[in-house]
C-alpha cells in the first residue's frame, strides 16, 4: 500500500514536471513564431505555426541571400576601387578593382600605405577623409582616395574606402586651364596692336600715305583676329561633336572643294600645289566642314613651312589619297623646312608652335594641327607625321572607309 502511495505521489511529480516543460517548450515556440515574424498559433496549431514561421524565416533568409550577392555583384564590377575594414583596420571586403592597391609593390604600395592612412583617420575622427595622390608607375596616374566611417548607433563598425582614378579629368582640366590662358595671350597681342593702330591712324589722318600703311596694317591685325576665332570655333566643334549623325563624304568631291582655297593660299607664299586624283570609292563616314577644315589646315601648314630659299625651284606641296585595307589615307607632303625629331610629339598641341617668330609672320594662329588630330580622332581616325630638317614633312591621316549598315 505505502508502495503504491509512493509510485503515485512520483507519477503526479513527474506528471507536474511534464506539464511545466511543456508550458516553457509552447511559450519558447510561441516567442520563436513571433520573432520569426508570424502570427502566434493556438496551442493545438503550434506545429502547424511552426512549420509556416520556419518556411517564411527560409524564404526571407534565401532574400537576403541573392540580395547580398547581387550587392556583391554590383561591388565587385564597380569602376572604382571599394575597400571595407572592421574597427581594428583589418580588410573585410575588396572589390577586383581595389585588389591592384592591396599587398602591392612599388607605385600602389604607396598607394595601399595612404589608403590605410585615411581609413585609419575616418575610423578615429569618425569623419570622411579625402586625399590625393600622384603615382608614377610607369606613367603618371592621379587617385582620389575617400574614406567613410561606418557606425551603428554609438558603435564604430570601421570604414570603406573608395579609390577612384582622376587621372583624365585632372588632365582635361590642366589642359583647360592653358586653353583659356594661351587664348587670352593670343587675343591680347592682335586686340593690342589694332588698338594702337587705330590711334596712330587718328593721329595720322591728314597724311594719306601714312594713313594707308596703317590701314593696310589694322586690316591685317583684324584678318589675323578673326582667323584665331575662327581657328578656336573649329577646334571647339571637333572636340565637342561625336560621330551621331555623320553622312557618307566623297573624299573626291572635298578634294574639289578645298581645290580654289588651297591654291590661293599656295600662290601668295609662291608654292606649287599639286592635288592628286582620288580613287574610285573614297569615302568616308563624317562631317563634311569638319573633314573640309582639317584638310585646308593641313594644306595651309604645308604651305607655310615651305622655304624656297631651300630649293632652286619653287618648293612643292602635294595632296594625294588612297586606300590601305579598310582606311582611306590623306597625305600632304611639302618640301619644306622640317620639324625637328624633339618637336614631333608636341606639335598637335593647341598652340604649340615650332618657330613663334615665323608662325607668326605668316598669319598662323598654333591650332591648325591641334585642329587635325581632334578632327581625325572624332572620325574614328588618327594622323601621323615624318619629318626632316631642311627636307620636308609628310602629314597622313587615316579614316575608316565608309559602310553602309
Amino acid at each position: 500500500m505505502i508502495a503504491l502511495a509512493a509510485a503515485a505521489a512520483v507519477g503526479l511529480a513527474a506528471a507536474a514536471v511534464l506539464l511545466i516543460l511543456s508550458l516553457r517548450l509552447g511559450r519558447a515556440v510561441d516567442e520563436a513564431i513571433v520573432r520569426i515574424g508570424a502570427a502566434p498559433a493556438r496551442r493545438l496549431h503550434r506545429a502547424a505555426g511552426l512549420g509556416t514561421a520556419i518556411d517564411r524565416l527560409e524564404a526571407t533568409t534565401a532574400r537576403a541571400q541573392r540580395e547580398r550577392a547581387q550587392l556583391a555583384g554590383a561591388l565587385q564590377s564597380a569602376g572604382i576601387g571599394i575597400i571595407a575594414t572592421d574597427d581594428a583596420g583589418t580588410v573585410t571586403f575588396t572589390n577586383e578593382a581595389a585588389t591592384r592597391f592591396m599587398g602591392a609593390r612599388r607605385g600602389e604600395a604607396v598607394a595601399e600605405a595612404k589608403i590605410r592612412e585615411v581609413i585609419d583617420k575616418a575610423v578615429l575622427r569618425r569623419l570622411p577623409q579625402t586625399r590625393e595622390l600622384e603615382l608614377y608607375t610607369p606613367r603618371r596616374r592621379v587617385l582620389q582616395l575617400t574614406a567613410v566611417p561606418l557606425e551603428h548607433g554609438v558603435e564604430s563598425l570601421g570604414a570603406v574606402a573608395y579609390v577612384t582614378d582622376v587621372t583624365e579629368e585632372r588632365r582635361v582640366e590642366a589642359m583647360r586651364r592653358d586653353f583659356i590662358a594661351n587664348v587670352g595671350h593670343e587675343l591680347k597681342t592682335p586686340l593690342g596692336a589694332l588698338a594702337v593702330l587705330a590711334e596712330t591712324l587718328a593721329d595720322h589722318a591728314g597724311d594719306p600715305e601714312i594713313a594707308g600703311r596703317l590701314a593696310t596694317r589694322l586690316g591685317n591685325e583684324a584678318h589675323r583676329l578673326s582667323k584665331l576665332l575662327e581657328d578656336i570655333l573649329d577646334l571647339s566643334q571637333a572636340e565637342a561633336l561625336g560621330g551621331a549623325g555623320f553622312q557618307p563624304v566623297s573624299i573626291e568631291d572635298l578634294l574639289d572643294d578645298v581645290a580654289g582655297p588651297a591654291a590661293e593660299r599656295a600662290d601668295a607664299f609662291g608654292v606649287a600645289l599639286r592635288i592628286d586624283a582620288a580613287p574610285p570609292g573614297a569615302v568616308v563616314a563624317g562631317d563634311r566642314r569638319q573633314l573640309r577644315s582639317m584638310l585646308l589646315n593641313l594644306v595651309d601648314n604645308a604651305v607655310k613651312y615651305s622655304d624656297a630659299a631651300t630649293i632652286e625651284s619653287a618648293p612643292r606641296v602635294w595632296v594625294r589619297c588612297r586606300i590601305e585595307g579598310d582606311q582611306v589615307v590623306l597625305e600632304v607632303e611639302d618640301e619644306g623646312i622640317g620639324i625637328p625629331e624633339g618637336h614631333l610629339d608636341r606639335i598637335f598641341e593647341r598652340f604649340y608652335r615650332v618657330d613663334r617668330g615665323r608662325s607668326r609672320a605668316t598669319g598662323g594662329t598654333g591650332l591648325g594641327l591641334s585642329i587635325v588630330r581632334n578632327v581625325a580622332l572624332n572620325h574614328g581616325g588618327r594622323v601621323a607625321v615624318e619629318s626632316q630638317v631642311a627636307r620636308g614633312s609628310t602629314f597622313r591621316v587615316f579614316l575608316p572607309c565608309w559602310r553602309e549598315s
